[in-house]
């Protein structure tokens, strides 16, 4: 791959022939040792990042969109119990001003 990381043996075995011929053997192997050997399969393309990107991205939507309404429903509860609070002590206000 240019400008990546990554390179397959047999590109790997070329450039150390390349480096043997002009640095010597002891040169082009301290120099092959410096750079790391990288399994082409364990690395990602650019569509494979943007597909595992796209699924983060849904499901961290489907994840807040769960939370959000986990929580509008907590508010839906809260709201009924006040509510319902509120008619009770209004109830009982009409009641003690009506009371003889």
């Amino acid at each position: 791959m240019l400008g990546g990381v990554t390179a397959s043996e047999a590109a790997r075995h070329d450039l150390y022939n390349g480096l043997t011929e002009l640095l010597g053997t002891q040169r082009a192997e301290t120099l092959m040792a410096a750079l790391p050997a990288y399994d082409v399969s364990t690395f990602l393309t650019k569509d494979e990042f943007r597909a595992e990107m796209a699924e983060l991205r849904a499901e961290f939507k489907n994840d807040l969109q769960q939370g959000l309404a986990a929580v509008n429903v907590r508010i839906d509860r809260l709201f009924l119990a006040w509510m319902g609070g509120l008619v009770v002590i209004l109830g009982a206000m009409v009641g003690l001003a009506f009371l003889p």
